[in-house]
């Protein structure tokens, strides 16, 4: 279930999980098969969807992110399925180079 991209290669190959704390991103693309993928669309989780990184877990449980304003806990695995792109770089506001 995780990613082996390189984040660096292209910024849509960039998964969540790799996000730091407090930087706002958008989803732009869930890699996630068959039935696995409900329970994220049910939290919200879609693409074009505003997500934040807020508070890790202690002893590498999950984090809990700011999906448009609701918190939710999310594993690394469910993280990494997760391509995102920089909020401001989404916007148009920085260049994606």
């Amino acid at each position: 279930m995780g990613s082996t991209r390189d984040p660096a290669s292209n910024p849509a190959d960039r998964t969540l999980a790799d996000v730091p704390l407090e930087e706002e991103v958008v989803v732009v693309r869930i890699d996630v098969a068959g039935e696995d993928i409900e329970p994220l669309l049910e939290r919200g989780i879609v693409p074009g969807c505003k997500v934040c990184p807020v508070r890790n877990s202690p002893a590498g449980g999950p984090t809990v992110y700011r999906v448009d304003g609701h918190l939710i806990a999310l594993r690394r695995e469910t993280a990494s399925c997760l391509c995102v792109r920089s909020a401001l770089e989404a916007a148009g506001v920085l260049d994606a180079n």
